[in-house]
């Protein structure tokens, strides 16, 4: 086997990381799991996954963790509303394609693992090249060596540069992402619109994406293209919840108040623009990194 008495190493202990790691220690592979969140408590922000069934839970079921998986995540249904909180279309659960939260598939995954495997406040920082080995540079300046390194520290990692020039670009789509605790409480008439499903809403360039059941708090996501006025940098100060609740307010100035409510109960928010990458290949066709 090509790995045999090999070192490897993984960037990022998120579920590619993990499952990874998970599949090659079945191999008899020697792995580390390097991860810059501070320890396995770290909490990760996110709305619910599903795992597909050719993609994810495959994945699971080869690792031996599918039943889990299923043991722990939840069928939800959909529902489609308008910009004035009137319901027009709704989808059950789908039973083969449940949801699950993503700090509760992280633990799953830690937990199938021997307790040395992550190596965890280790943010990575560069790779150097010596007699045949990768030497990992790390920001609290430790170091590790490994024979083979596996990128799964997500689609902006500055690994990427290792293997392709590709070149990060700006989609020009920007996401807030806010969290409520205690919904039914404290934004009940949105709650009851979610009816214990995603919610999903479009209206005049914003769409808004809702989940009312994750891990018992509200998240939701509101979509739209970043206002050209805004430049660089970014113009939203996250630590500022009141700004971005004026923000977001005046944004969905024509929507219903529940929706407004639904942003006035927020207690954290989170942002990011949502970027790509691409290069030419051999045929001089640009194409989408995954």
């Amino acid at each position: 086997m090509l790995l045999q008495n090999k070192q490897v190493a993984i960037l990022g202990a998120g579920p590619v990381g993990l499952t990874m790691a998970k599949l090659l220690q079945q191999e008899g592979i020697a792995v580390r799991v390097y991860e810059r969140d501070q320890d396995a408590q770290a909490r990760i922000w996110g709305g619910t996954l599903d795992l597909h069934k050719e993609s994810g839970q495959k994945a699971l079921q080869k690792a031996r963790l599918l039943e889990t998986y299923f043991a722990r995540a939840t069928p939800i249904g959909r529902t489609i509303a308008d910009h004035q909180g009137t319901v027009l279309f709704t989808k059950e659960p789908a039973p083969e394609n449940p949801e699950i939260n993503r700090n509760d598939l992280r633990t799953l995954l830690l937990a199938s693992l021997p307790i040395d495997t992550v190596v965890w406040d280790r943010k990575w920082t560069g790779l150097e090249e010596r007699n045949g080995r990768w030497q990992l540079h790390f920001e609290n300046q430790t170091t590790a060596t490994a024979d083979v390194v596996i990128v799964a520290n997500g689609g902006m990692s500055q690994a990427r540069s290792y293997i392709t020039d590709a070149a990060v670009e700006n989609t020009g789509t920007f996401i807030i992402q806010g969290e409520v605790a205690n919904p039914q409480v404290n934004c009940p008439e949105f709650y009851r619109l979610c009816n214990d499903t995603i919610l999903m809403t479009a209206y005049n360039g914003n769409m808004l994406v809702a989940n009312p059941s994750n891990n018992g708090v509200l998240t939701y996501n509101v979509v739209f293209s970043q206002p050209a006025e805004w430049g660089e940098p970014d113009t939203l100060t996250f630590q500022n919840t009141a700004g971005i609740k004026s923000f977001l307010s005046s944004r969905f100035a024509a929507w219903d108040e529940l929706y407004k409510h639904l942003f006035n109960s927020t207690s954290a928010f989170w942002g990011c623009r949502q970027e790509s990458c691409r290069w030419k290949s051999p045929g001089n066709r640009l194409v989408c990194c995954p």
